[in-house]
């Protein structure tokens, strides 16, 4: 299985592809994981860190974090567009592990599963996001739109959010 070398920042965090269809990216956080866990999962500190500032401002924000729920992502671009994502939980250990889909509105058919992994060691978290793709073409396609900056930008807000609660 080809892995590409994992591309790092001084931010800390760190995304690779994986085999044909894998994204995986991981940050390591100064908190203990049900903080981390919180961060991610309340709509009210998720509305603080989704959006990349720089892109545009968080417009909507439904979790329903249970076993067969969904969630619902939105915000408007700096350019006026609308840009939702939406998925439902498949599975949820919290606060070690969330298994979800993630569906881009303009491409129903081109969904990935998310797993993510929350580890505690030493008062730090170790998060890790699988992102599977049903095909290399997708993947590809997913990190050409500048999905890296934009994602990195949010895990730096995130980064502020947990540092704050």
């Amino acid at each position: 299985m080809p892995t590409s070398k994992p591309s790092g920042s001084p931010d800390g965090t760190t995304m690779e592809l994986v085999g044909d269809a894998e994204i995986r990216i991981s940050r390591t956080f100064d908190a203990p994981t049900r903080v981390v866990f919180q961060a991610l999962h309340e709509p009210e500190n998720v509305r603080r860190w989704w959006a990349p500032k720089s892109r545009g401002e968080m417009t909507l924000c439904e979790i329903d974090l249970r076993v067969g729920g969904t969630w619902r992502f939105q915000m408007r671009t700096v350019r006026g567009d609308l840009v939702g994502f939406h998925g439902t939980y498949l599975e949820i250990e919290a606060p070690h592990r969330v298994v979800s889909t993630e569906i881009f509105d303009p491409f129903p058919d081109a969904g990935s599963t998310v797993t993510l992994t929350l580890v505690e060691k030493g008062g730090q978290t170790i998060m890790t996001q699988r992102c599977v793709y049903p095909s290399r073409e997708v993947r590809d396609l997913v990190i050409s739109t500048g999905m890296e900056d934009g994602m990195r930008e949010s895990l730096r807000q995130l980064h502020e959010v947990v540092a704050g609660l």
